[in-house]
């Protein structure tokens, strides 16, 4: 018997007593869209899918990949999906424009950096003067670059800024032409190193600017109608994570065995997952249950937003987030 399977069987006897029990015999379809095309942190949803653990939950999750976390918070609000694992900034800016959608299980935070060449690192924002960066001003990266500068009291108009389309900074990069690029730290650096490239990086969060990235939003009227099911999707993709954490390749493996074209990438999706680990907890959350969501990091996340991001102002958080479905230690 695997360590996997032995981790399994172990979590399915201490969830026997949890709210999903009572879903037992009926398999409820639900739907989850992903933020994205497939990168590493989706691997732990396929691990729920392969082992059985939304099965057991009395769940037919269906899994479908997504076209960027603006749309997938549209698709949730329209009700098509029940569920999305999207940026939570995002989320606030859809909420804020009326978007019936609430944020239940905190995934990945504090994954913003700043990528650039390992022969030519650029070790702090103050090291950014004078040289130039490449991003698409929409992106949630980009939108926070200001908070980095002030924080460090960098001089903005020292930067050179090439503004490409969504996507196309990576190229920039990687010819040359850019001597940074503001990037997510579990997707572009595996990205980039997967062409041979070495880079160097640092953190947005070592420098006071800390931002909820992604984690699980559902349909507002799904989740007041059919609270036992959202509490054992939760359950499932929480011991889903924590299998995955365990062991990363049996997680991309699991991936891998739900769309085998992935295989090609599959070094690329090992290191985006490795690097997403230790972005499953903040300095807030570190001594709570997975998924659990602080106040604190919500109210700073919104403060970027209304300051930098164009946030017209902040909603109130009982709109934004809940930790009421979550499952417990």
């Amino acid at each position: 018997m695997s360590r996997f399977s032995i981790l399994w069987a172990v979590s399915a006897v201490i969830g026997a007593s949890v709210a999903h029990i009572s879903v037992a015999g009926a398999q409820t379809d639900v739907n989850l869209r992903l933020d994205w095309s497939l990168y590493g942190a989706h691997a732990p949803f396929y691990v729920g899918l392969e082992e059985g653990l939304y099965e057991k939950a009395g769940l037919n999750v269906t899994v479908a990949e997504g076209q960027g976390s603006a749309t997938v918070s549209k698709l949730v609000a329209q009700g098509g999906d029940q569920f999305g694992f999207i940026d939570f900034s995002t989320m606030i800016r859809g909420v804020e424009q009326g978007l019936p959608i609430t944020g239940v299980m905190r995934i990945v935070s504090d994954a913003m950096v700043v990528i650039s060449p390992a022969d030519a690192p650029i070790k702090s924002p103050k090291e950014l003067e004078g040289k130039v960066i490449a991003y698409a001003p929409a992106e949630s990266t980009a939108q926070a670059i200001p908070a980095l500068l002030k924080a460090e009291g960098v001089d903005p108009d020292q930067i050179s800024v090439l503004n490409p389309a969504v996507g196309a900074k990576l190229a920039l990069f990687l010819q040359g032409r850019a001597d940074a690029i503001p990037a997510n730290l579990n997707v572009q650096v595996a990205q980039i190193e997967a062409q041979g490239e070495e880079v160097y990086y640092f953190r947005y969060a070592d420098y006071g600017v800390d931002m909820l990235a992604q984690g699980i939003a559902v349909n507002n009227d799904f989740l007041s109608e059919n609270p036992d099911v959202v509490r054992a999707f939760l359950e499932a993709t929480k011991e889903a994570f924590l299998m995955a954490k365990d062991n990363p390749e049996k997680a991309v493996d699991a991936l891998i065995a739900r769309v085998p074209e992935q295989d090609r990438n599959r070094d690329t999706l090992l290191r985006q997952w490795e690097l997403t680990i230790p972005l499953l907890v903040t300095e807030s959350t570190k001594d709570e249950p997975f998924g659990w969501m602080s106040e604190q990091d919500w109210e700073q996340t919104q403060n970027i937003l209304v300051e930098y991001g164009g946030l017209p102002s902040k909603v109130e958080l009982d709109r934004l987030y809940t930790n009421e479905y979550l499952p417990e230690e």
